[in-house]
């Protein structure tokens, strides 16, 4: 007889006396990122953030979080208010913990009403707090922490019964929220362009403005992932094994690279979009064509789906500087495991009639094609089943990433970016970019450039931890090469080549 799990519905009410980060408003901007962590579980833990509220000391989310599986040991809650900052490091404005201990019996509930937190120690926050205090905005009771929350916890009676894929973790069951982020410069750099949500535009010839931004996406789907679609990553070389587990100098530094850059790429804005899946009436598949334009402009997008059926994505392509080391690296926030990996498109279904709104004349084409995570193609069905299940009337083929027929058909899809205007626009190389970069991506020391160098650690540095990806890359290269060379012998060589030399 399996051991009996839990639910675990957590409300985010309300904060009171948070302490002001933001001048001149003399407020902040709330938002609470919640982690899990279950002592049965060791080094699994789950993330989830809440929406966030601006300009306010007193916000109230009322904000539910619902995860299933979680076993009788119960779980540890950490809970971090931060202020976001558009564009900077959000700042800690607090924290606490708490353990639900030992679940047992019937549904309960806990009262976390009032719970004390211990208060961000940023200088800036400090600064920030003894202006305020001295100008008559703050109060001295905002020194010491005087941060309060309330959070409720119910524990739902506990059940033997299995799901369709039984699962050993615990998993978010709700809610399906959806978030579209936004970068203007990337936008400019890869000449994506975007009708809305930007700030960033350049004049056409016939006086119109073109707007550019950068999307990238992410969807919780409904759990949980078939226990087959686990994935480590591949330490196909040495150095990117470094980075995974931060072994050494250049480790340390490349993970944290990785990490800076998936936060820019999933930073929180005002021009950032959210909301909350209807799963009624088609309403994950709506709501997923609506991120990927219906299939139109001939879109290809990287994805990862992580353990928590979390779907995260961005448009690809040679054109676009994300690639750093990997683009599924970066997706995953530089994760060990995922549950998926690899690339996908949406087409319309030629013998289709299309309607408006219609979701059942459209497909999505997915496949495994991650040379990060290498997901086996044994494992594809699994994954048709479990997009099949979320996007209810969607067509959802899988495809092995190697399938010539894909190929063509991936390529051709591609294509419709020249007969749709979407023009391919590829970045000048620079001297500085490695023999890999000359395809028209953008090196990692343009981005740096473009970032402003805002990892916090020296340039010198990053310049030698990247020249250690290049150099590793380019005598692989080398070597492939000189194998190649040796296979040759004098009888394959043809007369006309032999002519020549």
């Amino acid at each position: 007889m399996a051991s009996p799990t839990y639910t675990l519905r957590i409300t985010f009410h309300s904060a009171r006396n948070l302490p002001i980060a933001d001048l001149p408003s003399f407020s902040s901007d709330p938002y609470i990122i919640s982690t899990l962590r279950f002592p049965s579980c060791q080094g699994y833990k789950l993330h989830h953030r809440t929406p966030t509220l601006p300009h306010t000391l007193e916000p109230k989310w009322e904000h539910v979080w619902s995860i299933a599986n979680v076993p009788a040991s119960g779980a540890t809650v950490k809970v971090k208010v931060m202020d976001e900052d558009s564009g900077d490091h959000d700042d800690a404005l607090g924290v606490a913990r708490i353990e639900t201990g030992v679940l047992s019996g019937p549904a309960t509930e806990y009262h976390c009403e009032g719970l004390r937190m211990r208060t961000g120690r940023g200088t800036w926050i400090a600064l920030v707090r003894l202006i305020t205090v001295g100008c008559g905005q703050g109060k001295w009771s905002g020194l010491g922490g005087d941060v309060q929350l309330t959070i409720n916890i119910e524990q739902n009676p506990p059940t033997t019964e299995k799901d369709e894929w039984t699962l050993d973790r615990p998993y978010t069951i709700g809610p399906n929220l959806w978030t579209q982020h936004f970068s203007p410069l990337i936008g400019i750099i890869t000449h994506t362009t975007s009708a809305a949500n930007s700030t960033a535009s350049t004049p056409h010839a016939d006086g119109s403005v073109q707007h550019y931004s950068f999307a990238a996406t992410k969807i919780q789907l409904t759990g949980p992932l078939p226990p087959e679609l686990y994935h480590q990553y591949v330490a196909f070389r040495p150095i990117i094994k470094t980075f995974y587990t931060k072994s050494g100098i250049s480790g340390h530094i490349l993970n944290r690279a990785l990490k800076h850059q998936y936060r820019t790429i999933y930073s929180y804005d005002k021009s950032t979009s959210c909301g909350t899946v209807e799963l009624a009436e088609h309403g994950m598949a709506k709501q997923f064509l609506n991120l990927t334009h219906w299939g139109k402009g001939g879109r290809v997008y990287t994805y990862v789906i992580t353990l928590d059926a979390e779907w995260r994505f961005t448009e690809t392509g040679k054109e676009f500087g994300i690639q750093m080391l990997s683009k599924h690296t970066m997706h995953s926030c530089v994760s060990i495991h995922v549950g998926f990996a690899g690339e996908f498109f949406v087409r319309a279904i030629p013998e289709h009639k299309h309607l408006e709104g219609d979701v059942q004349g459209y497909e999505l084409v997915i496949d495994n094609d991650s040379g990060t995570y290498r997901p086996p193609k044994e494992h594809l069905p699994m994954l048709q089943k479990f997009l099949q299940k979320n996007l209810d009337g969607l067509r959802v083929t899988v495809k092995e990433a190697f399938d010539n027929d894909h190929q063509k058909s991936k390529k051709a899809h591609a294509q419709e970016k020249e007969r749709s205007g979407r023009r391919r626009f590829k970045q000048p190389s620079s001297s500085r970019s490695s023999s890999a970069d000359s395809n028209g991506s953008i090196s990692s020391s343009d981005e740096q450039e473009l970032r402003g160098g805002r990892l916090g650690i020296g340039r010198r540095v990053k310049k030698k931890a990247w020249e250690v990806v290049q150099h590793e890359h380019e005598s692989n290269k080398s070597n492939e090469k000189d194998k190649k060379g040796k296979a040759v012998t004098s009888d394959q060589i043809s007369p006309a080549a032999g002519a020549s030399n």
